[in-house]
């Protein structure tokens, strides 16, 4: 006698498939969006709506997953592996957005940080590098000084017991190891001309562009250093330009104390 089995063919859910392709295509928009703006083939505005394009597509994909998680459960189909991998990729496209969004949401709309707003440090050689539709080199105001100092306590100046080449040549080797790009550099002279230095930073990921101005004074008891920090594009910088006064200054004095 031959026994015969019933073999039940389980269908996948179509809304894993779905998912899975979603988050996929996530991921060559985003780096799309990155590589395009790294290697300066499109400006910044082009280079976000990409960058928001397939942010959103990866939450899509995410809440594609997540559907096909309750009909797996509901109906007992198959997919259940397509949809973990698309809620994995969502995840990992979001992550750092996600972690930037949820350090700067609530700071202030600024994005022009300096540690002198009554005078600060000059964009000179900047003017003629920023793009038409750039923002103005001019620095905002006292509301946005008000700001900065409610929100960014830590950035003012930095006072040191040295020589003006000494501290020139220290923030002249910093910049060239953080990788910016120098755009000028003014020796100082003793009293009669402060040191200047206009450099390019970019962020970590998209590499935005991110101005800096550096500027040396003598002082009664060594030199005065002040720094100006402005994004060229948007009035939001989610704390970038805060947070690279405050760790280039540190660093710059760690540097010093080491040194004596």
């Amino acid at each position: 006698m031959i026994r015969r089995r019933l073999y039940v063919e389980v269908r996948i859910t179509w809304l894993a498939t779905l998912s899975r392709r979603i988050a996929v295509f996530a991921l060559p928009v985003v780096l799309l969006a990155i590589g395009l703006h790294r290697f300066g083939v499109v400006e910044y505005e082009v280079a976000y709506v990409t960058l928001a394009a397939g942010l959103i597509v990866a939450l899509l994909g995410i809440l594609v997953a997540i559907a096909a998680f309750i009909v797996i459960w509901n109906e007992g189909l198959r997919g259940l592996g397509r949809a973990i991998g698309a809620l994995a990729i969502g995840l990992a496209v979001l992550a750092y957005p996600a972690y930037e969004f949820a350090r700067g949401v609530n700071l202030p709309a600024i994005s022009d940080v300096t540690t002198d707003p009554s005078d600060p440090p000059r964009f000179l050689a900047v003017a003629s590098a920023r793009p038409s539709g750039a923002n103005a080199i001019a620095y905002p105001g006292e509301r946005n000084a008000r700001l900065q100092f409610a929100t960014y306590p830590a950035v003012k100046p930095l006072e040191v017991d040295a020589g003006p080449d000494e501290i020139f040549n220290a923030a002249l080797s910093m910049m060239e190891r953080r990788g910016w790009r120098v755009l000028d550099s003014v020796t100082p002279r003793g009293g009669q001309r402060e040191g200047r230095i206009e450099a390019v930073a970019r962020t970590l990921v998209m590499g935005f562009r991110e101005d800096v101005a550096i500027r040396i004074r003598t002082i009664e008891k060594g030199v005065r250093i002040d720094m100006r920090s402005a994004s060229r594009y948007g009035s939001y910088d989610f704390g970038s330009n805060a947070r690279r006064v405050e760790s280039f200054l540190a660093e710059l004095n760690e540097a010093r104390r080491r040194a004596r």
